[in-house]
């Protein structure tokens, strides 16, 4: 789609309608499997054990679930206990939504696309299809959340003296997106990466003032990095490059962390050489996209990076063939129905058939933008 088609919004209502209709027809079929947001639950027991002065991390906070958050994230959902959980439930839906509008405007303002707010608002519906998104909504998830502190503070204004603030937030919640630190690095924003790393460090200070023995247990006993917390390496559910190592090789010592880092260095080079080529949207979304699949787990929500990296690719003729690649390949289409081996959620996109898909897909994407910013900026669009 060319930015004059949508800069004329024609497409808008109908695709609007779509996605609505299709949500509407989903929650008819299985209302209390998207109305629970059980993720959501979690992070809340997990604040309550905090309040409560309960362990974090001894053992599951909601039934056999287990609170996998750095303590600092337990205390900024600590005064979401006081909410009712159908409000909570929905003030959450609401805020994702609202978060995910705000990061659609600012990737198509940077990447020269109209950003009119009926576009705005069709391409947020649009992108509730695609599985990470999706996915996101109907568990509670906190990745839309920590897109927004991401995407809006490293495609903020440049000279910005709070640029790095709503990284190191992000990474105090989530250690994903410390690789961002690192990517303002090798893109020459030193201040704004000492920025970032400072936050994080504060707010994880945070956690040690107000839960010592948590912060303990999670910094310096190893939780941090004991990724079998959440489920096994080799879990189909873990759609990381170490999922895909470990389920085809087995446990061979030292290859997926070897490999991982490998990932880790070859998303900073291709995010720089997008951001050094004036394409800044694309760079970020490369880098949140490595940074999913460089972790030691990932789950298919944690690929929400991919709703900017349509748009960036989208803004140029050389990248809309891998943008409608990337959707087909994330498109929310139900694969299973609930039941027993797929759980109260419809199983659906691509990865629910290969757990190898989205980091392939990383794998792929990298190697294209790599060649994609040989050959200069993406076309002049026009506004609306």
């Amino acid at each position: 789609m060319t930015a004059a088609q949508l800069g004329t919004a024609r497409w808008a209502v109908p695709v609007a309608l779509v996605a609505l209709v299709g949500h509407a027809v989903v929650l008819l079929l299985w209302p209390e499997a998207h109305l629970l947001l059980i993720d959501l639950q979690v992070y809340r027991a997990g604040a309550e054990h905090l309040l409560a002065g309960q362990p974090l991390y001894a053992g599951p906070v909601l039934d056999a679930m287990m609170f996998v958050y750095p303590p600092f994230a337990a205390l900024v959902v600590a005064p979401l206990t006081t909410v009712p959980v159908a409000v909570l439930n929905a003030l959450w839906t609401a805020g994702s939504l609202l978060l995910l509008g705000a990061v659609v405007r600012r990737c198509l303002q940077r990447a020269g696309l109209p950003a009119s707010l009926p576009v705005v608002m069709a391409l947020v519906l649009a992108a509730t299809w695609l599985d990470p998104v999706r996915t996101t909504l109907y568990l509670g998830q906190v990745n839309l959340v920590l897109l927004a502190l991401v995407a809006l503070d490293v495609l903020g204004p440049a000279d910005s003296r709070w640029r790095g603030i709503g990284i190191g937030l992000a990474a105090a919640v989530k250690l994903t997106p410390l690789l961002f630190v690192v990517y303002l690095l090798v893109t020459g924003r030193i201040r704004a990466a000492a920025t970032a790393l400072a936050t994080f460090v504060a707010a994880a200070g945070l956690g040690f003032l107000l839960a010592p023995a948590d912060s303990v247990d999670f910094w310096l006993h190893g939780t941090f990095a004991a990724a079998g917390r959440i489920s096994p390496a080799d879990a189909l559910s873990n759609h990381a490059l170490t999922g895909t190592l470990v389920r085809r090789l087995g446990e061979v010592p030292v290859l997926p962390l070897a490999a991982s880092a490998l990932l880790a260095v070859c998303t900073l080079l291709v995010a720089r050489r997008a951001y050094r080529a004036g394409e800044e949207v694309l760079a970020a979304s490369v880098c949140g996209l490595g940074a999913a699949a460089a972790a030691p787990f990932a789950w298919s929500h944690h690929y929400v990076w991919i709703v900017p990296l349509v748009l960036a690719l989208a803004a140029r003729p050389g990248g809309r063939l891998l943008a409608a690649g990337v959707v087909l390949a994330t498109v929310a289409v139900i694969t299973r129905l609930p039941g027993p081996g797929v759980g109260p959620i419809p199983a659906t996109g691509l990865v629910s058939l290969w757990p190898d898909a989205y980091a392939v897909l990383t794998l792929v994407v990298l190697a294209a933008v790599a060649v994609l910013c040989r050959r200069g900026a993406p076309e002049a669009s026009r506004a609306l």
